[in-house]
C-alpha cells in the first residue's frame, strides 16, 4: 500500500456550518479531504480544479499555508491572483456541496468556535472577533497560522488510522484508479 494514502501531501479542509449542539465549546464542523486521493473522474471538472489548487497550495512553501489547506486559503490565493471562484468558471458553494456529497474518504474534524472561525474567513485583512464583553481581537496571520498547524498535526495523528480503518473494512480501496499520487 501506497504510503501517500495514510500520510498525503495535504488535505483540503471544509467548513461546515457551526453546529446547533456543541460539547464544552467545541463542534463537529468541518470536514478534510486529501486531494491526491480523489479520482478527478469522481468530480465535476470545477470541484478537481479545486482539489487541484489545494494539492498545490499544500505544497508551496512560498504561498501555501502548509499541509491543511482550508478552501478559504484557496479563495484568497485566487485573490492575491486578481481572480476569483466565478474568473474560473466555478460556482464555489456547488464545489463546496458536491465535495461534501463525494463518496470519497472524508474526516470529519471537531474544532473550537473560534478555530472554525478563522477556518471559513476569506476576508482580505483577516477576521475580527466580537465578545460579549465587547472586546473585539483582530486574527493575525500568526493565529491563522497557528490554527492551520494544530488542524494539520490534527489530521496527521488521525487520518492514518481513519484510512487504516476503512481499508481494513473494505470500504475503501487502496489502488483506486485515476487518482493522482504525486
Amino acid at each position: 500500500m501506497s504510503n501517500s494514502l495514510l500520510s498525503p501531501t495535504g488535505w483540503i479542509v471544509l467548513g461546515l456550518p457551526w453546529p446547533t449542539e456543541t460539547r464544552d465549546g467545541c463542534g463537529e464542523c468541518a470536514v478534510a479531504i486529501a486531494p491526491q486521493m480523489i479520482p478527478r473522474t469522481l468530480v465535476s471538472k470545477g470541484a478537481g480544479t479545486a482539489l487541484d489548487l489545494a494539492h498545490v497550495l499544500s505544497r508551496d512553501a512560498n504561498e501555501g499555508p502548509g499541509k491543511a489547506v482550508f478552501f478559504s486559503d484557496v479563495t484568497l490565493w485566487l485573490d492575491k491572483q486578481d481572480k476569483d471562484w466565478a474568473d474560473l468558471g466555478i460556482d464555489y458553494e456547488a464545489v463546496i456541496d458536491e465535495l461534501l456529497k463525494a463518496q470519497v474518504p472524508q474526516l470529519y474534524l471537531t474544532l473550537m468556535q473560534k478555530a472554525h472561525a478563522i477556518l471559513c474567513d476569506a476576508s482580505r485583512d483577516g477576521l475580527r472577533l466580537h465578545y460579549t464583553n465587547g472586546d473585539v481581537e483582530h486574527v493575525t496571520p500568526q493565529l491563522r497560522r497557528d490554527v492551520h498547524y494544530s488542524i494539520a498535526a490534527s489530521l496527521e495523528r488521525y487520518w492514518p488510522p481513519y484510512i487504516q480503518g476503512l481499508i481494513d473494512r473494505g470500504a475503501f480501496q487502496p489502488s483506486s484508479p485515476g487518482a493522482t499520487d504525486t
